[in-house]
């Protein structure tokens, strides 16, 4: 099938980062210019929330200046510009560094009275390329988690929603919604594909501003990068700068694209990457709003007896405990003790207790909205402001700037880390924070009251307490937030469904859905480790009460293990299956590794995931395969674009096939459907192929020996599991110990040998020829 050619992936792996990095200065102009010939003429431009303009053409130059130093990205060159216009001035500042460029722009206020400003330009002007624009593709990167992110043709249209008003809140940024056709929008950073290479821009330091891309193909191409200010008024001699911005070509064959931007943002914004993420359970895709106190302390109870093979650390409760949303210290009467005694039980059981909240929400009726209207974000008419439409009701957004939701929100959160003792909170819908409305404090951006909300949340729980970020602009958290939904919600259905209803939702792309969540994930995996944990939402391994199939079960569970973000069940632990627990075993705990996305700069849905390590000097690959279509999905990959020699050992996890390969990787995927082979080069001597004890295989490998007459493997894992190991041997019948005791061993194919062993905790399996 040609969704999954050769061709496709020898285009999408085997390059690195070109060091040469142009750009020219020509009046008021920096150009910027990639040896395959693309230029970008950039300009500046300002633009007031009165819909006054300074275009582009109307500012002159007056002064420049040149000079070297070094910062937190390395040595630079920097060029120092100033413009006029009236009632401006501006200073443009421009740092080449070794292989990509920062930019930032700052103005002034010349003028005799205050003017609030919508947003600055920071780079905006004509783009010139020799290849056809609907060639051209666009990696855009959307406004929170469960906005759409992937990589599309430039002329198909950006992804907006059915719901209108009801749901647009909750799918992209309504203070600048998806363009007409013929605008591509994006946020915080995007990828422009043009022939083979891709021009990178992204916003570097992320705590005051949202930053939006903007492709417009309606004539000529141009393209736009700008900081928003929201409306921040100005005043006469003040100044206002934006946040910093990142310029970088790339090849678009990189199995890495955004792999330098990450980094330089990992430098300004100081992420938390702990060595370590919770696994757990999670109440939310089986119970929903209707769970109770008892469902906890079945699932608790259900998780104590199965913790030698389940070795999970959190049990978090979702949604439906409050008697409504933003009275989170009033309880239904589901829940008639309160939340409390329930974090005591899950303690006193050897496991962390989370608590799921929507602090900057409120439902109309909560007390928070009826005692305290001043506290909520209104638009200029002080009606207000909608956070979407959900739980069968508009919705209320708080407003972080108010100190009286700054102390509120400080109790609360002490409340509920010191007091009920919860150290892991999701919290949800944050978005609302930052909506467009008339604020406490005027000169707040949105950007800043969002960041300033989480800062008043991290300040109250301390800094051991987990916090993972949904529904939430990805910028303002990079620093507060330890892990970070990436993708909307997923579902027991593997398109959208409303009302028990696939049409005409099926291709809405922001909400709930298996495929909508898992391509999030893949689109944002180059995030992982780097600014947060990745959460690409919950396993769903139940038989019963889902339209999920087998088959996208397994693509869900490839997915998580390629992922190595965090990993949280949400299914009746009492009723699955004894072979779906051993999967969930399999992925415990998170391995943490960041995969690479072949295809991310190809397709909507990527379908080629790639982790490797070293074992004993020669490496193991792993590669996940992925078939979103409909339809079966009948291909090959050549094993040298994967990173090995002509000839190699494969092993499939789901069909338990192992083989030897020569030359390529055969592909024959269902609709739906997913492999996760592992790879290993071909030698002479004795070799471990595959194993089930570990997803993906292998990881549980900590120690190993492999020469021509013997073998030694050593395997670590702490859950009580049962597995089969496939080995190779270069001498007919082995023998074969696993510590110390003969095992029986099969022969499933030349010099390959299948065993089944038992074990928790540590293992040492030995094969040697009985003749030496």
């Amino acid at each position: 099938m040609a969704d999954l050619s050769a061709r496709d992936l020898t285009a999408s792996y085997g390059c690195g980062i070109d060091p040469i990095y142009l750009f020219q200065v020509r009046k008021e102009m920096f150009v910027f210019v990639d040896p395959s010939g693309i230029r970008w003429s950039t300009r500046i431009a300002l633009e007031g929330a009165d819909g006054s303009m300074w275009p582009p053409s109307s500012w002159h130059l007056t002064e420049e200046s040149s000079t070297a130093g070094q910062d937190l990205h390395g040595t630079f060159r920097e060029q120092r510009e100033v413009f006029q216009t009236e009632g401006w001035e501006a200073v443009r500042t421009l740092r080449q560094y070794p292989g990509a460029t920062g930019v930032r722009l700052q103005v002034r206020r010349l003028g005799t009275s205050s003017i609030p400003l919508r947003r600055m330009a920071v780079l905006t002007g004509p783009l010139e390329a020799s290849s056809p624009i609907p060639a051209w593709r666009l990696y855009r990167n959307g406004f929170h988690s469960w906005s759409f992110s992937g990589t599309t043709p430039v002329v198909a249209p950006d992804f907006g929603t059915l719901w209108g008003p009801l749901g647009a809140p909750m799918t992209f940024d309504i203070a600048t919604p998806p363009g007409p056709r013929g605008v591509r929008r994006s946020d915080l950073v995007a990828a422009l594909v043009i022939g083979e290479r891709a021009l990178i821009l992204g916003q570097l330091t992320t705590a005051d501003q949202f930053v939006k891309i903007e492709l417009d193909l309606q004539g000529a191409p141009q393209l736009h990068v700008y900081a928003a200010l929201d409306g921040v008024p100005i005043a006469p001699g003040e100044e206002i700068a934006s946040e910093w911005i990142w310029v970088e070509w790339r090849d678009a064959a990189d199995p890495d694209p955004f792999g330098g931007y990450a980094e330089a943002v990992a430098r300004a914004m100081r992420p938390r990457t702990g060595a370590l993420a919770p696994s757990g359970w999670c109440s939310w895709y089986f119970y929903y709003t209707g769970v109770r106190a008892d469902d906890i302390l079945a699932n608790l109870e259900a998780l104590r007896a199965r913790r030698p093979q389940l070795p999970v650390d959190l049990i978090q409760i979702d949604d439906g405990f409050q008697a409504a949303v933003g009275d989170w210290t009033r309880f239904r009467s589901r829940f008639p003790d309160g939340v409390g005694p329930l974090a005591q039980a899950i303690r006193e059981a050897g496991f962390i207790p989370g608590l799921w909240l929507a602090p900057f929400l409120a439902w109309p009726e909560a007390r928070v909205a009826r005692e305290h209207p001043d506290w909520l974000l209104r638009d200029a008419r002080g009606r207000p402001v909608s956070a979407g439409f959900n739980w069968y009701r508009w919705l209320r957004a708080l407003d972080p700037t108010h100190p009286g939701v700054e102390e509120w929100l400080r109790e609360l959160i002490h409340t509920v880390v010191h007091r009920w003792g919860f150290p892991y909170l999701k919290l949800d819908f944050l978005y609302a924070a930052a909506l467009p409305g008339r604020r406490y404090d005027p000169k707040a951006t949105r950007a800043q009251a969002l960041r300033r909300g989480l800062q008043t949340i991290r300040e109250a729980a301390g800094e051991e307490t987990f916090l993972l970020g949904c529904g939430c602009p990805l910028g303002p958290a990079i620093g507060l937030v330890d892990g970070m939904r990436i993708g909307p919600d997923v579902a027991p259905h593997w398109a959208p469904r409303m009302f028990g209803l696939s049409f005409p939702f099926r291709h809405e792309r922001s909400l709930p859905a298996a495929r909508n969540a898992m391509r999030n994930a893949l689109a944002r995996a180059w995030m992982h480790r780097r600014w947060w944990w990745n959460d690409p939402d919950c396993l769903l391994l139940r038989s019963e009460d889902t339209l999920l199939s087998d088959e996208e079960i397994r693509l869900l569970i490839t997915v998580v293990a390629m992922s190595g973000g965090m990993v949280l069940d949400s299914d009746p632990v009492f009723a699955l299956k004894p072979e779906r627990l051993a999967l969930w075993s399999a992925l415990l705990p998170p391995h943490g590794r960041r995969p690479e996305v072949l295809d991310l700069l190809e397709r909507e849905f990527p379908r080629i995931l790639r982790l490797q390590a070293n074992m004993a000097g020669p490496p193991v690959v792993w590669i996940g395969l992925l078939n979103p279509e409909d339809r079966p999905c009948q291909s090959e990959l050549p094993l040298q674009a994967l990173g090995l020699p002509e000839t190699a050992w494969g092993f499939e996890f789901w069909s338990r096939l192992v083989q030897r390969l020569e030359g390529k990787l055969p592909v024959a995927l269902p609709p739906h459907g997913a492999a996760l082979w592992t790879l290993r080069p071909i030698q002479a001597r004795f070799q471990w192929l595959g194993s089930t004890f570990r997803l993906p295989p292998g990881m549980e490998i900590i120690e190993l020996e492999e020469a021509e007459h013997r073998g030694r493997w050593e395997f670590l894992r702490e859950p009580q599991t049962e597995g089969t190991v496939w080995i190779y041997s270069p001498i007919a019948d082995p023998d074969i110990r696993w510590n110390g005791k003969q095992v029986s061993a099969t022969p499933v194919g030349s010099g390959i040998y299948q065993m089944t062993i038992p074990f928790q905790g540590r293992g040492c399996l030995e094969a040697w020829n009985p003749a030496q």
